[in-house]
């Protein structure tokens, strides 16, 4: 990995045991976690650029990574050879990716508002549906861990689709503020959660009812950067843009925070399937080199206590006021952030 490198992206595997990791220059890593190995997807020169997602196959066998030139590949990762030719059908960038139960068929959405299933093997796209009519107005979106859900929003209105019939199955109205960032809670229910300015909303799309919450503890000055959560709804993990000191904050979903955490680390986030393992950048000031490192933690061990001994969702109330505020429409437009030029290595810390 180039001193240049930075991580981009983190995920588990399905069984929890490996990780992959994207990154800015050296495309992706897979780490076996308990034995520490790794090794690199065998990837030209030309795809080692900034990887924007990844997403492993149910059966673990495969690896799909979206890049900036619209494209997605995919891979073998036992072999790490890639499998089919580039998947090259998106004309603009890629917000979500992944595989359906079958593993041998993908799902994806760029941001123009076109959303494909795909088999990775041959290319073929099986079904095509444009969830937005309007150019480049996509900003957030979210797949279930199993990919049988997809949330999207633009700046009028946040849907679920079912997948993959590629139908709605629920929409809410949004405020004229943009989302932050979303997730599907699949192991609790299809509940959508979203973020933004210090507060968030939990929407159950079966009742059609939503509820509001805050991030306890935050100050107007406190600006929410990233997020993720855990896939069994229990932990939600929320960076403060600007907070060198303790820039990521972990809270249940009533918005209280878990303050016995000590785990400093920086995006990006990743929960394993479980939802007992947590996985982020570190903050390169606590190492004495001053690099980026890849830290993974027990959840237990993050909010002092085993996630089984408080409940796992809110019950949404009556309607309410909406709120959410983040990242502005032109978020996608942008570079990606580049951060110090500093040695990137990885750091795996016993569990």
């Amino acid at each position: 990995m180039s001193t240049a490198d930075a991580l981009t992206c983190l995920a588990f595997s399905p069984d929890g045991n490996k990780i992959a990791c994207g990154t800015a220059r050296s495309g992706v890593t897979i780490t076996d976690i308990s034995s520490k190995s790794k090794h690199q997807l065998e990837m030209l020169a030309e795809t080692h650029t900034h990887v924007t997602a990844i997403a492993w196959s149910p059966d673990g066998e495969k690896i799909i990574v979206s890049l900036p030139d619209h494209t997605i590949r995919c891979w073998n990762t036992i072999s790490t050879h890639p499998v089919g030719p580039p998947f090259a059908e998106h004309k603009d960038l890629i917000l979500t990716a992944g595989f359906l139960p079958d593993s041998s068929h993908a799902v994806s959405l760029s941001r123009d508002g076109e959303l494909l299933v795909w088999d990775t093997g041959s290319g073929v796209v099986t079904q095509q549906v444009t969830v937005s009519n309007t150019t480049q107005t996509m900003f957030v979106a979210a797949l279930s861990t199993d990919s049988s859900l997809l949330f999207t929003s633009d700046t009028k209105e946040g849907i679920v689709w079912e997948i993959p019939k590629c139908t709605r199955i629920a929409e809410i109205a949004l405020p004229n503020i943009p989302l932050l960032q979303a997730a599907i809670i699949s192991h609790s229910g299809p509940q959508v959660l979203a973020f933004g300015d210090r507060s968030f909303w939990i929407w159950d799309t079966s009742t059609k009812k939503h509820d509001d919450a805050r991030f306890e503890g935050l100050s107007e000055d406190d600006i929410p950067f990233a997020m993720a959560a855990s896939p069994d709804g229990k932990v939600l993990a929320l960076e403060i843009d600007g907070d060198i000191n303790h820039p990521t904050h972990f809270y249940d979903l009533k918005g209280h925070e878990f303050t016995t955490s000590n785990m400093r680390c920086t995006h990006p986030f990743a929960f394993s399937p479980g939802g007992k393992l947590f996985a982020a950048s570190s903050v390169p000031s606590d190492s004495k080199d001053g690099i980026y490192k890849l830290v993974i933690r027990s959840v237990e061990e993050i909010i002092g206590r085993s996630p089984l001994d408080f409940p796992a969702m809110v019950t949404p109330k009556a309607k309410g006021k909406q709120r959410s505020l983040g990242l502005n429409p032109g978020f996608f437009d942008q570079p990606p952030v580049r951060r110090p030029r500093l040695e990137f290595k990885y750091m795996l810390k016993s569990i």
